[in-house]
């Protein structure tokens, strides 16, 4: 018996394209979304690195700029950031510091705004050692100079007269105030043996002065020897001593000293009385008797030399030996 064909129902045919539809689009959303999936998602970057920069540190260097300027040590201190307070401090490195050079430029920092850099103030410079020397300076002073004019000594001549301006410049800033009286000696044979400037007060008048510098200038080798002579070694030192000793001293003067300037000894028969003399000078408070040795010959004289120390060792005074300098420097070593 055949059978019957069944027409096919509406609602079998709908749930079919259902099903159709929703298996469409899980398929077409596992091709879409599944590639995607273990994909590697990238890293944010990170920031950079903040940027170190550098200040000064403390240390103590030689100044580029001034070698007088003293050396001083930079004082470093922590700069805090006025904008982030997390910016690193930077690392200290070593910089010159002077007063005389200016204020280096304000730190550029490209993460922070700038800071300016910080003011270092030198330390103060020690005080100078101050050393309390003594100042050296004369009491009043009256000096009288005993010089040999004989032939032999035209070189202490002049130099005397080339130094007589110096010499009263010396002693007017040695002391407060000062007189200079002269004994130009020479032989006992000759017809004028001695010329005398009496003291004078030489820090005061002019007119003193003028009148020393004018006795100065007309001194010359053998003046006054006249129809004399000169034919031996010794001079006429014990008369030039004598007539010294009888100057008449200024009232407030309180250094008082007898300066001979000769080559050659006195007579033998006058030695010791030299010698007697300037004892008695000597031993007057303040008073002084002082000799200056002139080489004029090929080689020292001892018997002058000894001679000349033993009248200055009794006077209390200083025996000096000329080497050739200045007269004006052998007359102030005398003066001690």
């Amino acid at each position: 018996m055949k059978k019957r064909s069944r027409a096919p129902s509406p609602f079998g045919i709908a749930a079919l394209d259902l099903f159709a539809s929703a298996l469409g689009a899980f398929i077409l959303i596992a091709v879409v979304i599944f590639p995607m999936i273990g994909e590697v998602v990238p890293d944010i970057p990170a920031p950079p690195a903040p940027i170190i920069m550098a200040v000064p540190t403390p240390d103590s260097v030689v100044c580029p700029v001034c070698p007088t300027c003293p050396v001083v040590a930079a004082v470093t201190k922590p700069i805090d950031c006025p904008v982030c307070p997390t910016c690193p401090v930077p690392e200290p490195v070593p910089e010159t510091i002077c007063p005389e050079v200016a204020v280096p430029d304000p730190v550029e920092c490209p993460v922070c705004p700038p800071v300016p850099a910080p003011v270092i103030c030198p330390e103060p410079a020690p005080a100078p050692i101050q050393v309390n020397a003594p100042h050296f300076r004369f009491p009043h002073l009256d000096i009288i100079v005993a010089l040999d004019v004989t032939n032999s000594m035209g070189g202490q001549i002049a130099k005397l007269k080339a130094e007589v301006e110096q010499l009263a410049v010396l002693l007017n800033r040695i002391s407060p105030s000062f007189g200079i009286g002269m004994v130009a000696f020479g032989d006992r044979r000759w017809e004028s043996p001695m010329f005398l400037f009496p003291l004078r007060e030489l820090s005061g008048p002019a007119a003193n002065r003028d009148a020393f510098r004018t006795f100065v200038n007309g001194l010359s080798v053998g003046m006054g020897t006249g129809s004399g002579r000169n034919p031996d070694q010794p001079e006429a030192f014990y008369d030039a001593l004598a007539a010294a000793s009888r100057m008449t001293w200024r009232p407030r003067s309180e250094r008082r000293v007898i300066v001979l300037v000769t080559d050659n000894p006195a007579y033998s028969e006058e030695i010791d009385r030299s010698i007697q003399v300037a004892t008695g000078i000597g031993r007057s408070e303040g008073h002084r008797v002082s000799t200056v040795y002139v080489k004029t010959g090929g080689s020292n004289n001892s018997a002058t030399e000894g001679f000349l120390r033993s009248v200055a060792e009794a006077g209390g005074g200083q025996y000096v030996r000329d080497v050739g300098g200045s007269l004006t420097v052998n007359l102030l070593l005398s003066l001690f």
